[in-house]
């Protein structure tokens, strides 16, 4: 198998002037890297520091993993599980810089990248053996005889010999997947913690649901809905706090994913909880309880007066609604025609990739476009008003993928 390094310098498109023309901002990326939360990749093991292994799949360049060579000696071994099996064209790494951490030579130098499809303990054959470079991406083309889905990244050395710590930024793998289309795949109850829970029901492409953290002493509930295999979701506490959160399950069934909380990005998820364990949400409890159900969206609107929705894509580059956005919109509608007192601004978001200028003009096509769907299934056009933000109001951050995922938004605000 011959392979071709391809070293590449990621620009963001936030630094090509885009505010003055209408340019995708897509154009200006790199292929979409399968090895990230927003893909729906989780980190299986690492070696050395699995929580902060994490950052290798956030999609950020900035962020690094880090080991002291002394204490840890090399090599440095991570697995990381695909979504769902891909045939895959490229795999790599992302530099992280020429003096990390103020370490000259401390980004990671010779990676061995080896691909399984029958899991993360065996089944491995090479796939590259690269000299990564300490900025941008450092690619080998593949051709691997069939799909992989569990990816091994050995770490043999840094840029320098006897640097004290080394540091690496992203892995990277493209190509093509099919991302699973359970109906039921986020349905369950998952163990966060020794005493924490998190329960998901799914119908369709919709979420809901609810947690129990704090040992039991805080609870909160789910919404959102699911994309190419990943559940959007937002979580709303007791006291009416709230935020987003990216998802996705492995092939253990265990939940993964990130929490933002004013920004602060953390790991949330955990593997299937034990059989029997019920949370406030699980329907043995619903059904028991005497009080009537409320529709969630009406509810936040009157107790918080906003609501954050997940789940109405659009086309790319365009206002148009795709036919998975059917379902989140069918319950926006349902929403409001239950209320028929409360009258709402419809509000499109997007992430910072592009212009200001193009993503504020878009958000307003895309929030017109929804108000037009709702006023075409009966809503009163006067309950009404459509208002684009654009970038303006991120509620996760934008430098990184899962972050971008979820600034990619509608909500709906009390008037």
């Amino acid at each position: 198998m011959r392979l071709f390094i391809r070293k590449l310098v990621c620009v963001s498109a936030g630094l090509l002037g885009l505010a003055s023309v209408d340019v995708r901002a897509e154009e200006a990326l790199p292929p979409p890297d399968l090895l990230t939360l927003a893909n729906g990749a989780v980190v299986v093991r690492a070696s050395v520091d699995l929580h902060g292994a994490l950052a290798l799949t956030d999609g950020n360049g900035a962020s690094h993993w880090s080991a002291s060579t002394k204490k840890k000696p090399l090599p440095y071994t991570f697995v990381f599980e695909l979504i769902a099996p891909a045939v895959l064209t490229a795999v790599g790494t992302e530099g992280a810089g020429a003096r990390p951490g103020g370490v000259a030579g401390g980004s990671a130098g010779p990676v061995l990248i080896e691909g399984s499809a029958e899991g993360p303990d065996s089944g491995y054959s090479e796939l590259a053996r690269i000299m990564a470079a300490p900025d941008g991406q450092t690619l080998a083309d593949i051709d691997p005889p069939g799909p992989v889905r569990w990816l091994r990244f050995t770490i043999e050395g840094a840029q320098t010999a006897e640097v004290p710590w080394l540091y690496v930024s992203e892995v990277v793998a493209q190509g093509a997947v099919t991302p699973p289309d359970d109906p039921e795949r986020f349905t369950g109850v998952f163990q966060s913690g020794r005493k924490d829970f998190i329960e998901l029901h799914q119908d369709g492409a919709l979420i809901s649901g609810c947690y129990v953290e704090n040992s039991g002493r805080s609870t909160g509930k789910i919404a959102g809905a699911v994309e190419n295999g990943v559940a959007l979701v937002t979580w709303t506490s007791e006291q009416g706090i709230s935020g987003p959160a990216l998802l996705t399950r492995d092939s253990s069934g265990a939940l993964s994913g990130a929490r933002y909380r004013q920004r602060s990005r953390s790991g949330w998820g955990g593997p299937v909880a034990p059989e029997g364990t019920t949370t406030p949400c699980s329907p043995q409890v619903t059904e028991a309880s005497a009080e009537p159900a409320v529709d969630p969206i009406v509810q936040a609107l009157e107790e918080i007066g906003q609501v954050r929705i997940y789940g109405i894509h659009f086309e790319y580059d365009s206002d148009v609604p795709k036919p998975s956005a059917a379902a989140a919109l069918t319950r926006l509608h349902a929403a409001l025609a239950s209320a028929p007192g409360l009258n709402v601004t419809i509000e499109g978001h997007t992430d910072a990739d592009g212009g200001d200028g193009y993503n504020l003009d878009l958000s307003a096509r895309r929030a017109a476009s929804v108000v037009g769907w709702l006023v075409a299934q009966g809503i009163d056009a006067g309950r009404l008003v459509p208002q684009g933000k654009g970038e303006a109001e991120p509620v996760a951050s934008n430098e990184t993928a899962d972050g971008k995922a979820l600034n990619r938004r509608v909500e709906v605000r009390r008037r």
